[in-house]
């Protein structure tokens, strides 16, 4: 942010000392601008090519925090999960018939864990798209086209009118598309600044359904544990009913 506005400063800075030669030394006004035109061009690539790296780098630094937590869910089912085997196994009030009985029943809400855990993967997965992808994208996409157009209208310009006996209405149609696209630009850096610090906030939307829904399912499997365990507590006598 710092760099681009040194360079949007220098730039407007160079704009203001062109123009003031123009008076000063008679310049073809159209050569300024041209060289103005070409200028910003250049510049504002550059900050769109620093930019475009700070929301990779903001983007992969996102995904591996998502990841960290999404791990870190993983091995608390898997230590409730061996905790649960390990008790069933090692357990001595228990016959080998109930042993088997539980542990096929073990097995049975192990999986639904499992299955819980990838579904709050899969739904942070298909709104990452929207967030890592789709939201910064759009306006730099935006601003990229605008650019396009921009140099195209400028060649227009200078291909309708006459610089002979229309300079005046070139100046004049050269001015107003440089401050309309200067305005434009603005505004939309603003908004790009605002999206590489998307993820900032702690309580980001996609950290929060994420939280939320790995802490249900740990917290669910857990409760599922116990209740299998219950049935190495009670011999497997209620088991029959569980079937």
């Amino acid at each position: 942010m710092i760099f681009w506005n040194w360079k949007f400063i220098l730039c407007t800075s160079f704009l203001c000392c062109a123009f003031a030669s123009v008076l000063i030394e008679d310049v073809p006004v159209i050569v300024q601008y041209q060289e103005w035109f070409s200028e910003y061009a250049t510049i504002l690539e550059n900050t769109m090519q620093i930019k475009r790296q700070a929301n990779s780098n903001t983007t992969l630094y996102f995904n591996k925090e998502l990841l960290k937590v999404l791990a870190n869910a993983t091995i608390e089912l898997r230590l409730i999960d061996n905790t649960t085997e390990s008790t069933i196994l090692q357990s001595g009030s228990i016959d080998q018939p109930c042993r088997q009985r539980v542990l096929e029943l073990f097995q049975e809400y192990r999986t639904y864990g499992q299955a819980e855990l990838q579904a709050c993967a899969a739904y942070v997965a298909e709104q990452l798209h929207y967030w890592t992808t789709q939201r910064f994208f759009s306006q730099a996409n935006m601003l990229h086209r605008e650019a396009t157009e921009q140099t195209h209208r400028v060649a227009l310009i200078l291909e309708q009118y006459n610089k002979i006996t229309q300079m005046d209405s070139i100046v004049d149609v050269l001015s107003e598309e440089y401050y309309r696209f200067n305005n434009f630009n603005n505004a939309l850096q603003d908004i790009l600044n605002s999206e590489l610090d998307r993820f900032s906030p702690s309580n980001h939307p996609l950290r929060e359904v994420l939280y939320d829904c790995l802490d249900t399912t740990v917290t669910f499997h857990q409760l599922m544990m116990e209740y299998v365990l219950s049935y190495v507590d009670s011999g497997c006598m209620s088991l029959d009913e569980h079937y």
